[in-house]
């Protein structure tokens, strides 16, 4: 009798086309299961926290653009010119460096937010800039911390790198603290992420806190480049890193410039609920707010206009001083600019720091040692957004001499120029924080309408 002999490879052809199939419903079961978890429709009332949002986004291919973890520092940190890492804060822009080692989420700036000398030789924690940002006992401190949103509910302290550095090719960051709550960007920072060829070049020249063994301080200059200041009264701008808690819930928003991560978002019903750096509408022209609280500083969004070009004043009078005298630009705007204003008794009457620097006293806050009062001034260093506009007056002192007044000239940098010079002209004021806000969202495009003026406009009808 003959033995039936078993076909061995259509049974072999079978097992692995059986075992083919199985492979291929697990990962495409794996792949649908993490599709719908990052981009299916989350539960209505569900809680996102940001940090969890930006690690969905981690780069494993690529490691030399997006979200990278260094897992010997145990951080995420963001690498070129990406485009994902917008973040809107307080009303401000902000690019997300990363994630630090306590998973808190680290933020700077898209744009400086202001200019002026930084006082960085004496370090950062005695920096004019460490007290413009962070709010202490001292008065005229925390000017930026006294405008963001609810800050210890938000804002963690912030990891700044405090090795000195002398050499390009030896950059370090072995001391590490977070004792402040506000800091900038460090050499590190900027050198990790990509330097000139990341995000963090915006075309703009502003401080670093880093400094060298002399005491000179690093700044990246327009051009994205790494500079070092050996003279204190350079002035540069000012980019804040922030850190968003690790809590913090994602509200919404994908991360690219048109629809950043919102984290923080508030009622608007009066104008002091307005964040800083929105707009309104005010007497037929569009003011950005430079300042919040009971009184609330804008600024106009342009300078003033003449027939569609810039209106040139000189800041006229005898010296560098602001004032209403005769054929002064205070003269002009408390006189001919406030009774053009529609509803400028909506405008507060209120002390303007009229002080000078002095070689060997440059902090910001030394122009409020003497104050006078006004209707309307004009912006001084240390003011948000002071760097809006260009070729145009300030109210800050020249030091070099009491006929010199500083500009912002046409590059955007501050520059020392004669009392006698015409420039552009941006007038600020404070008005009542009380006034009703009736519609609009805040961007330049839409900005908010005061109440007051539309009941006004009304009863003239």
């Amino acid at each position: 009798m003959t033995k039936r002999r078993l076909k061995i490879r259509p049974v072999l052809i079978t097992l692995n086309v059986a075992l083919l199939i199985i492979i291929a419903l697990f990962y495409t079961t794996r792949l649908i299961k993490y599709y719908l978890k990052e981009n299916g429709h989350r539960p209505t009332n569900s809680t996102v926290l940001l940090v969890d949002e930006l690690i969905k986004k981690q780069s494993y291919v690529d490691l030399t653009k997006g979200l990278i973890h260094d897992k010997d520092a145990n951080i995420y940190r963001y690498v070129g010119k990406v485009e994902d890492n917008y973040l809107e804060y307080s009303g401000i822009l902000f690019r997300i460096v990363g994630i630090d080692k306590d998973n808190n989420i680290k933020a700077i700036s898209e744009n400086s937010l202001t200019l002026m000398y930084s006082g960085l030789e004496n370090g950062f924690d005695k920096s004019y800039i460490n007290k413009w940002l962070n709010k202490t006992d001292e008065k005229y401190s925390g000017i930026f911390e006294n405008n963001m949103d609810d800050v210890d509910k938000y804002l963690a302290n912030t990891y700044l790198c405090e090795d000195n550095v002398n050499d390009l090719k030896k950059i370090n960051c072995e001391k590490n603290t977070n004792t402040n709550k506000m800091t900038i960007l460090s050499l590190y920072d900027y050198a990790s992420a990509g330097g000139k060829e990341s995000y963090l070049n915006n075309g703009e020249s502003y401080y670093l806190s880093t400094i060298d063994d002399e005491n000179s301080n690093y700044f990246i200059n327009n051009n994205g480049e790494v500079g070092i200041n050996k003279i204190t009264t350079k002035i540069y701008g000012v980019r804040p890193v922030i850190a968003i808690k690790k809590d913090v819930a994602l509200l919404h928003g994908d991360g690219s410039s048109n629809s950043p991560y919102v984290v923080s978002e508030r009622t608007v019903n009066t104008l002091s609920d307005v964040y800083v750096s929105r707009y309104i509408n005010y007497s037929g022209n569009t003011y950005r707010v430079i300042n919040t609280g009971e009184n609330v500083k804008v600024a106009l969004s342009d300078n003033i206009k003449d027939k569609d070009k810039d209106l040139t004043k000189t800041f006229g009078g005898k010296n560098n001083i602001y004032s209403t005298n005769k054929n002064t630009i205070g003269e002009y705007l408390n006189n001919t600019y406030y009774k053009s204003i529609k509803n400028n008794d909506l405008i507060v009457k209120s002390d303007w720091g009229i002080g000078n620097n002095t070689l060997d006293k440059l902090d910001y806050t030394v122009v409020y040692n003497k104050t006078a009062s006004f209707n309307i001034g004009m912006l001084t260093l240390g003011d948000l957004f002071i760097n809006d506009t260009k070729s145009v007056l300030t109210m800050n002192r020249g030091i070099e001499s009491n006929m010199i007044i500083n500009v912002i000239n046409k590059d955007g940098n501050v520059f020392g120029d004669l009392i006698a010079s015409k420039y552009a002209v941006r007038p600020s004021m404070y008005l009542k924080g009380d006034i009703s806000i009736v519609s609009g969202d805040g961007s330049i495009d839409s900005p908010y309408e005061l109440g007051v003026n539309n009941e006004k406009e009304a009863k003239e009808e």
